[in-house]
């Protein structure tokens, strides 16, 4: 069982773009083995700070979303909205890892 906390800063003329983009990701994600979770949320006290919670069956799973078209075609709009470089936090009975 692995869990991601990914947090994106996007540019606030971009915020439309980047949920446009999410929507289509997130629908697609929710297909894939092995994912028992994936939302994303924009937080309430920084406006164009989103987080993605994600919860996945393993590290199999984990690699081929990442490989998907989807989440590929959604990187590249990421590339364009955001402000700073994602955060991405890979949580395991182990420890944290940064991706």
């Amino acid at each position: 069982m692995l869990f991601i906390i990914a947090t994106l800063k996007c540019q606030v003329a971009k915020r439309d773009a980047l949920i446009a983009a999410a929507r289509t990701c997130i629908g697609a994600t929710r297909q894939e083995p092995g994912c028992g979770l994936y939302d994303m949320h924009e937080s309430v006290t920084e406006p164009g700070t989103f987080r993605f919670v994600e919860h996945w069956q393993d590290r199999a799973a984990v690699d081929a979303h990442l490989s998907s078209p989807h989440i590929k075609a959604f990187s590249a709009v990421a590339a364009e909205c955001l402000a700073e470089a994602p955060r991405i936090e890979l949580i395991t009975p182990a420890g944290v890892e940064f991706l």
